[in-house]
């Protein structure tokens, strides 16, 4: 070992060994120590080179790659070094040391010019006051979410009680809607109803049926084109017969003007004679043109034919005025209950409004959305009994029994026992039917509630079905109100109960009006069943055992037509931004303040006004400065119609919009050549009410 180390260090082989005075272990030393210098230096770098590669955030990063450049230089210089030992390369040992003084001057420059910078970094008691500062604000921002939290929870309540109230007042109005809806079926006076304004088709109900002699669904219309129409009875007018142009409802479809108190005799197919009272009034399109009529007829046969036939007639008039009186109260409980929905739709969908995008959880719109449709459901409620009073008409359009009934679940368990279970079995792919859904849904609410009521205090079961049934006329005759239907496709709805069931005295008197066993019952919901049914062209089987429970069954016709997909909801309309000061005119405070709130919320100042002599009294003050009057169409003291007389004396330019929840097209006639902006249908909603303000207002005034 010593020999091979000497002569790697002997003249021959080492050019400059005096330099280390020709001593083996002296050169290996240096030689050694250069080696590892070199070695460590170039570790070094990589490190550096790795640590910078990991942390992409660490300042100064041209920095650590040029002390990386400047140690490569040095472990270079020191590896140059152990060459020269035996190596005479002095030019390369030079250019190293010069490369490595370059990049260590470079070096030095870039860490003079950086160090003021570094020695502004925060230290570790900056940094943990930082950390603190940002914990407390982290603190500080987790409370506010918890309130919000908190506050968002309490009106998810609030939402969901508003929502109990709507279930409540909607199964109300829908008793009451039936009830009068069976009254309304059940009149002694003959109706008959035109759909064009020639009236060559006209439908009557069963009275005016039975007065002509013809089946309840024919065309009873003598002015329909040959063949169209099988009538079998005449007209006269004292002695001479009447053409089909001379009849009340053609007169009044023709001239557009009402047929009041005119007396026909009617000869009916089998000589016998019939005196009737008529009155007619034409039926108007939005534009106020003839679109059919309609008509009564009133069997004055008795009054002409002496003093005890006179009693006999003027007690039917009675019942008859009471049955108007029952209509026009019926008008009243649905103005006072559209001004109630008022304040329901209109505070939903103007929370939906002010509802933070933060918030706005799909929970609490689900629950909004509850809010609005039941409202809405309960307008439709409504506008039956509007109908009823003779101020709109019922919507007849194709329905889906199963999906009826599935909409009207929840209704229905809120509205029996606890202790009842209600079960289900809805047969798929049913055929439509050609009703009323409202009157539907009336039907399956007054079975299913009688049908708690059967059970009472006890556990027991409800059965809802539907399916479909082909009617033979033999099983029609088992059927009650059957004797005009035909053989063919029915669907069917069954409703049973595991409740005290009834005798057969009971059983036969179920369907007259005003019978009840109940102590405090109206008896007035099986006869309102039987008269929609009725109505429908159905049929009603009841099977019932002391004991053992009762089962309904109802047939209606099956329709011929597709159902249609329903329609995707509509897209909430965003609010409309405006300005200037409108006066609100209504007697309802619910309305007052839920137009105000809307109003204001978009921009508006609004004055309210609680009757309408306040409403000219503050209109007069400052009769200028009034963008937009919003009026309420009954109120007491001053009426609309004369709050609207006196705006247009004081400012004949001004805007007035009036507010209603009768039908507009017959609400609005009353107004016609007045200057009136425009019409508000009550209930309405936040977005709707903000569109028509908007809309009227991008208008010029009127001259």
């Amino acid at each position: 070992m010593q020999t091979w180390l000497d002569a790697m260090c002997g003249f021959a082989f080492v050019p400059h060994g005096q330099c280390y005075l020709w001593r083996a272990d002296l050169i290996a030393l240096h030689a050694t120590a250069d080696s590892l210098i070199a070695a460590s230096y170039y570790s070094i770098p990589l490190l550096i080179l790795h640590f910078v590669r990991k942390r992409r955030d660490v300042p100064f990063r041209p920095l650590f790659l040029m002390f990386g450049a400047f140690i490569v230089a040095c472990g270079t210089t020191h590896l140059v070094e152990v060459w020269t030992i035996w190596q005479p390369h002095y030019w390369l040992s030079g250019i190293a040391k010069a490369a490595t003084a370059a990049i260590s001057l470079s070096t030095a420059v870039a860490l003079v010019r950086v160090v003021p910078g570094a020695l502004t970094l925060p230290g570790p008691d900056e940094m943990r006051r930082l950390n603190e500062s940002l914990e407390q604000r982290v603190q500080a921002r987790t409370a506010e979410l918890t309130a919000a939290n908190v506050a968002l929870a309490q009106e998810i309540i609030n939402r969901k009680e508003a929502e109990a109230e709507v279930h409540r007042l909607n199964a109300a109005l829908q008793h009451r809607v039936d009830e009068l809806q069976a009254l309304f079926d059940l009149l002694p006076v003959g109706i008959g109803i035109a759909d064009d304004a020639s009236c060559t088709g006209i439908r009557s109900n069963r009275a005016f049926a039975a007065m002509l002699g013809m089946p309840h669904d024919a065309n009873v219309s003598l002015s329909a084109p040959e063949g169209g129409a099988r009538t079998q009875f005449r007209v006269f007018n004292g002695d001479r017969e009447l053409a089909p142009t001379e009849l009340p409802m053609q007169r009044a479809a023709a001239g557009n003007a009402p047929v009041l108190n005119f007396e026909e005799t009617i000869l009916r197919s089998d000589g016998s004679r019939l005196e009737v009272l008529a009155n007619a009034v034409p039926l108007r399109d939005e534009g106020g043109r003839v679109r059919g009529c309609v008509a009564t007829f009133q069997d004055i046969t008795a009054q002409k034919q002496g003093a005890e036939d006179r009693i006999v007639f003027e007690r039917r008039l009675q019942e008859t005025q009471k049955l108007e009186s029952l209509g026009v109260l019926a008008g009243g409980i649905a103005h006072d209950f559209n001004n109630l929905l008022t304040g329901i739709l209109g505070h939903a969908s103007f929370a939906r409004m002010q509802l933070p995008a933060g918030i706005a959880h799909a929970s609490t719109l689900a629950s909004l959305n509850g809010i609005e449709q039941t409202a809405l459901r309960a307008a439709d409620l409504c506008r039956q009994m509007l109908a009823y009073a003779g101020k709109g008409r019922f919507v007849v359009q194709s329905v889906d029994l199963g999906e009826l009934v599935r909409e009207t679940t929840h209704l229905l368990e809120v509205s029996i026992s606890k202790k009842v279970d209600l079960r289900l079995q809805l047969a798929s792919s049913l055929p439509a039917v050609e009703a009323d859904a409202t009157q539907l849904r009336q039907v399956l609410m007054n079975l299913v509630i009688n049908a708690s009521e059967a059970i009472g205090d006890d556990p027991g079961h409800i059965f809802v079905g539907t399916g479909r049934v082909h009617a033979t006329v033999d099983y029609l005759r088992r059927l009650q109100f059957a004797s005009e239907l035909t053989e063919g496709d029915y669907v069917l709805l069954e409703v049973s109960d595991t409740g005290c069931g009834m005798d057969a005295a009971t059983l036969a008197r179920i369907f007259e009006p005003f019978f009840t066993t109940k102590f405090t019952g109206r008896g007035l919901g099986l006869a309102a069943v039987m008269g929609i049914v009725r109505g429908h062209r159905g049929a009603i089987q009841v099977s019932s055992e002391v004991g053992r429970g009762t089962s309904f069954k109802i047939l209606l016709p099956a329709s011929a037509a597709a159902l249609k997909p329903a329609l995707p909801a509509a897209a909430t309309t965003p609010s409309h931004r405006g300005s200037g000061l409108v006066l609100v005119a209504d007697d309802e405070d619910a309305v007052r303040l839920v137009a105000a709130k809307v109003l204001q919320h978009a921009g508006f100042e609004v004055v309210t006004a609680s009757d309408g002599a306040e409403a000219v009294r503050i209109f007069r003050g400052t009769p200028n400065s009034f963008a937009l009057v919003l009026l309420d169409l009954t109120m007491p003291n001053l009426d609309g119609e004369e709050v609207l007389h006196a705006i247009r004396t004081i400012n004949p330019r001004m805007r007035v919009v009036l507010m209603s929840g009768y039908n507009e097209q017959e609400t609005t006639q009353r107004f016609v050549g007045r200057g009136l902006a425009g019409f508000v249908p009550k209930p309405f909603s936040a977005q709707a009410l903000l569109r028509r303000v908007h809309d009227i207002l991008s208008k010029p005034p009127p001259a």
